[in-house]
């Protein structure tokens, strides 16, 4: 299901041992950290719930007494909420009249027009004012059962414990937050779409697979129809998006493959009969403009709200990115993905299906643009199944809007290509109105 990459440190013995004394370090660092920081988060997880009730329940408890207002809490990104949402699907089939309310951060709220059920509360931040608003805001609610979506971290804990609800339910058990939680699913799958995904069953509530669980709105959905409509795509020319990498702060630059790799591919790929579409977000339009000034074949489209690029992705042949939020969103609607990463990722983050692959590496800048190239092409070789759904299908009768047509850089333009792009990457960026990271 996967390809793993061999490293080059071989060719290049400093390289590889300057790479295994950096990684020797952060591991010991980070072991020191966790012993210092498990016993505390316990000890302050036990403190915050110390008045509330803290008895044991299970399931069948709330089926005697089915909640009327549920609050969910789930303070990180947006693929970590989408990969949350078949537990947060099978509470709404479960209990249809509840009320459901999310906290999340400012990134992930971006996830709520595709769940419509989802009542919007206010955003978790963290900065004393917006703390002191949620925590006075939480306990008017009075909600009947708390969800941490995310078990290891403090937020859920104290957002729960501030909602002062009486059931706090989590999908697996974790030391660091043991004592905050009553009701314990018991799921603990370290993959953690499987993870929400084996909830779910644990509630009564069965999906035939693991995959994120949204609706698109209709106006996204015409609006994605538009924008592939206008890309003019050529007759059994595979429709292929690829989404730019974010490289704005060391943690994504580590994951992302390169910028001249990803150019060598786009370009392989263009040449192999394929239309490419460049998603980008924020800053990453500036390398998309760059890759397009390579590759004028190359499509590149505005910015996308996330339903919005939804209702594109459900109509590709094929999404190709590194592990991040668009790429469960391709999963969720049922396209093939190829996730280009590093090798922990695998283990518990790759979309799962056979319609799906993976091709990872200790870094992911040894990973080269053929190795992508051919899982892609074995992809595009096999034929439709489930919601596959390939680009003739894409509707024909939804017009082209004047916006569309004067928004949309469609039309290929000839340039200069530069030998290389790398250089204009390799320094932090500004992020600005990032919506899908």
């Amino acid at each position: 299901m996967f390809k793993s990459m061999p490293r080059s440190d071989a060719s290049d013995p400093r390289r590889g041992n300057a790479a295994g004394r950096r990684r020797s370090l952060r591991g010991a660092l980070k072991t020191l950290r966790t012993r210092a920081k498990v016993p505390l988060m316990r000890w302050t997880s036990g403190l915050a719930t110390w008045l509330l009730d803290r008895r044991p329940r299970v399931v069948e408890d709330l089926d005697a007494r089915p909640p009327r207002r549920i609050l969910l809490v789930r303070c990180d990104r947006i693929g970590d909420l989408l990969c949350s949402t078949p537990l947060i699907a099978a509470l709404h089939r479960k209990w249809p009249a509840a009320e459901i309310t999310l906290v999340g951060s400012p990134k992930n709220r971006a996830v709520a027009p595709l769940l419509p059920y989802l009542t919007r509360g206010p955003e978790f931040r963290r900065d004393p004012l917006a703390w002191g608003r949620l925590a006075a805001w939480l306990p008017r609610q009075r909600f009947d059962l708390a969800v941490s979506l995310r078990t290891e971290v403090l937020s859920g804990v104290l957002i729960a414990a501030a909602s002062r609800t009486p059931v706090r339910m989590v999908a697996n058990a974790s030391p660091r937050t043991a004592p905050a939680f009553n009701l314990v699913l018991g799921c603990e799958d370290m993959h953690h779409l499987r993870r929400y995904w084996l909830a779910a069953q644990r509630l009564g509530v069965a999906f035939p697979e693991p995959r994120p669980i949204i609706e698109v709105p209709e106006a996204a959905d015409r609006c994605g129809a538009e924008m592939v409509r206008a890309l003019m795509v050529p007759e059994g020319a595979p429709l292929v998006g690829v989404a730019i990498p974010n490289r704005t702060d060391r943690r994504h630059r580590n994951r992302a493959w390169s910028a001249d790799v990803l150019v060598s591919f786009v370009r392989a790929l263009v040449a192999d009969g394929a239309c490419v579409v460049l998603f980008a977000a924020g800053v990453e339009q500036v390398e998309a403009a760059a890759i397009r000034a390579v590759v004028p074949q190359a499509r590149v489209l505005p910015k996308l709200s996330l339903a919005e690029m939804a209702g594109v992705q459900r109509r590709l042949d094929l999404w190709v990115s590194t592990p991040t939020g668009p790429l469960h969103l391709a999963d969720a609607v049922g396209t093939p993905t190829v996730m280009v990463c590093t090798d922990p990722f695998v283990l518990g983050w790759a979309p799962q299906g056979v319609q799906h692959r993976q091709v990872c590496a200790a870094d992911a800048r040894d990973i080269a643009h053929h190795a992508v190239l051919v899982v892609v092409q074995e992809l595009l070789a096999q034929p439709p199944t489930g919601m596959w759904r390939r680009s003739p299908n894409v509707p024909a009768t939804v017009p082209i809007t004047t916006a569309l047509a004067s928004t949309t850089p469609i039309a290929p333009e000839r340039a200069a290509p530069p030998t290389s792009i790398s250089g204009q990457f390799a320094e932090p960026l500004i992020a600005t109105d990032i919506e899908v990271k």
